[in-house]
């Protein structure tokens, strides 16, 4: 290992958190997990609680697809399903929420070791608790110099201003994203089984539980109206709607609207309605002719790409001399190398997998870079 900061520790038993973890991220309860290791669930239950000897690396490693080293690394900073506000909560299963929580420890080792080797943006996203969602998002958005014009890029945007967005594993794409503070460090993650328009809202969503609730992880109806309303007024401010829609617009006048704003026609429609730029009669005659042209199962002319993260091509894609790849990543956080594409929007830098090193002497950038986000 390259540096002592990512080391293993010699130990007489497995970390139990990392077996924790790694099941979790496998979907497997410690009854299924017995089974592949061909012992009881007491068993898996002693060594989540610290008494997994040093021997049964290999077999878990066999069992949940994790290089055995993982199992010896450090303690790790856990924390559970209760802390985060999931956004599909309801539809997804346990198990799916638990991968989801696993995805996210992993992501944040990721995160922690691309600080060592880069200078990301500072965090810039200030905490409105108890602010009413709708004048939560004007203030966010004045701060950050966006008036009512349409948002770009939005994971560029956050990464811009220090907000670590990372993708979701397949596995995990039931529970849509969730957000969290580690450390004065916000972060969202994200499934992308859905449009572009709907991961842009999902991320919306995310920030303003961010914003508005901060540390508070209490998952309620509430916060999940308040989310989403700060998500519609982020996206499409009332002041905007009036500024870009005539009164009473037509459908077509409304998706040109919407490709500018890159929101759903559904959402932007209803913020014209909320915003009294549409009256009951045409708000109700638009979503006819919507769902009629399909809008209710998908977005048709919408935006033809998602939004891509700018950090991770940066640090997988830093040019031909970059001795950074997801392979030296997952090979010095002892990840699965799939894990790391799963959580980086699957970015790597093709052009320089030639030149990647295996010396332990030569694997890691001499200094840290800055980062642009946008």
């Amino acid at each position: 290992m390259s540096t002592s900061k990512f080391s293993r520790p010699a130990s007489s038993h497995l970390e139990p958190d990392r077996i924790r973890i790694a099941r979790m991220r496998r979907g497997l309860t410690k009854i299924e997990l017995a089974r592949r290791l061909s012992v009881t669930p007491r068993t898996v239950t002693k060594y989540e609680s610290g008494d997994a000897p040093v021997n049964a690396a290999q077999a878990l490693a066999e069992a949940l697809d994790f290089p055995a080293s993982y199992f010896h690394r450090a303690e790790i900073s856990m924390f559970e399903a209760p802390e985060v506000s999931f956004r599909a909560a309801r539809r997804a299963t346990a198990r799916e929420r638990d991968s989801a929580v696993a995805a996210g420890v992993s992501g944040v080792e990721i995160d922690r070791w691309i600080s060592t080797q880069f200078v990301l943006p500072t965090v810039d996203l200030p905490t409105f608790a108890g602010e009413k969602p709708k004048m939560a998002a004007g203030l966010l958005r004045g701060l950050w110099g966006l008036g009512t014009k349409p948002l770009p890029n939005l994971v560029q945007l956050c990464e811009s201003r220090g907000i670590r967005v990372y993708s979701l594993p397949p596995i995990a794409d039931a529970v849509d994203a969730y957000s969290i503070w580690r450390a004065e460090v916000p972060y969202v993650f994200l499934a992308r089984r859905k449009t572009p328009e709907r991961i842009r809202f999902d991320l919306a969503h995310e920030l303003g539980h961010l914003v508005l609730h901060g540390f508070d992880s209490e998952e309620s109806a509430a916060h999940e109206r308040e989310a989403d309303a700060f998500a519609s007024e982020l996206l499409i401010p009332a002041a905007s709607v009036v500024e870009y829609l005539r009164q009473n617009p037509s459908v077509d006048e409304l998706l040109s609207v919407r490709s500018q704003f890159k929101v759903s026609a559904m959402s932007l429609a209803y913020a014209a309605h909320k915003a009294g730029r549409m009256s009951d009669w045409a708000y109700r005659q638009t979503c006819i002719e919507l769902s009629q042209r399909g809008f209710r199962r998908g977005e048709p002319g919408g935006m033809p790409n998602y939004e891509m993260s700018r950090v991770f091509p940066q640090v997988l894609a830093g040019g031909r001399s970059s001795k950074v790849s997801a392979r030296v990543i997952a090979d010095d956080l002892d990840l699965p190398l799939s894990d790391v594409h799963a959580l980086t929007f699957g970015v790597e830098l093709r052009a320089a997998q030639s030149t990647e090193v295996t010396s332990d002497t030569s694997r890691r950038p001499p200094t840290r870079r800055h980062l642009r986000a946008v």
